[in-house]
């Protein structure tokens, strides 16, 4: 079992989807999210490298859906005092309207989300890092060579991808954790589909290899995650 990829549309990439139900389900993913530390296992990559840099920090959170792991990651970098900024992008307008209302309500009125389709748009090339979670194992072995590409091209210091890895024990977790955290049907379908849909780690490494993101770090992290952590080479002085 899951031995191959078993990549399937989602519900919750179907823009016919009805916008109560994308948000139920945004608010679903938000707790599992929570639970899962989608945000604690970006954070101290993010925190490591504004402290090296010695200087503002921008980040730009790709795919981020409802904002939740972007609104964490702010409220973190706030918590730190260290000179952080968020910002958020999506494909989707529900998304950001959604993520838009749940950051005001958070008391982050300043935190911004913008529109960015990860494939097709130019990426604004005035980010440190940018990052991305769960987001990976949506697209095909194409579309994720050019989203890692993209991310390699555009940031400036640091590529961070935080996503699901594809196991039986990930699956059984998802199933189980997705009906226990979640009325939505939307999310009771998508949370086990997208563990079928994700990559292995050696998939991933490989795939960052043909991306030009050579010798990625990647490190697994509870429950059946990775975070792969790819430094921009940076030029040495000149002689």
């Amino acid at each position: 079992m899951l031995e191959t990829r078993d990549l399937q549309p989602e519900l919750m990439d179907d823009p016919a989807l009805a916008e109560r139900d994308h948000h139920a389900a945004l608010s679903g993913l938000a707790r599992i999210n929570l639970i899962s530390g989608s945000g604690r296992i970006l954070w101290p990559a993010i925190e490591q490298i504004a402290l090296q840099l010695k200087r503002p920090v921008r980040v730009l959170d790709i795919a981020c859906g409802g904002g939740d792991v972007t609104r964490y990651l702010a409220t973190r970098a706030q918590q730190s005092k260290l000179p952080i900024s968020m910002t958020g992008a999506d494909l989707s307008e529900t998304a950001l309207e959604f993520a838009r209302a749940r950051a005001i309500a958070a008391g982050l009125e300043t935190l911004e989300f913008r529109r960015l389709n990860a494939l097709e748009d130019e990426y604004p090339d005035d980010y440190d890092i940018l990052c991305s979670s769960l987001f990976l194992h949506h697209l095909t072995e194409d579309q994720a060579r050019v989203f890692l590409r993209k991310q390699a091209e555009a940031a400036r210091c640091a590529v961070l991808v935080n996503d699901l890895r594809r196991s039986a024990w990930g699956y059984v977790m998802a199933k189980v954790g997705c009906r226990l955290l979640s009325r939505s049907p939307v999310v009771h379908f998508d949370g086990p589909q997208s563990v079928k849909a994700a990559f292995r780690l050696e998939e991933v490494r490989e795939l960052a290899a043909e991306s030009g993101m050579s010798h990625p770090r990647i490190t697994t992290h509870w429950p059946q995650r990775y975070l792969m952590h790819w430094d921009q080479p940076q030029e040495g002085p000149s002689s």
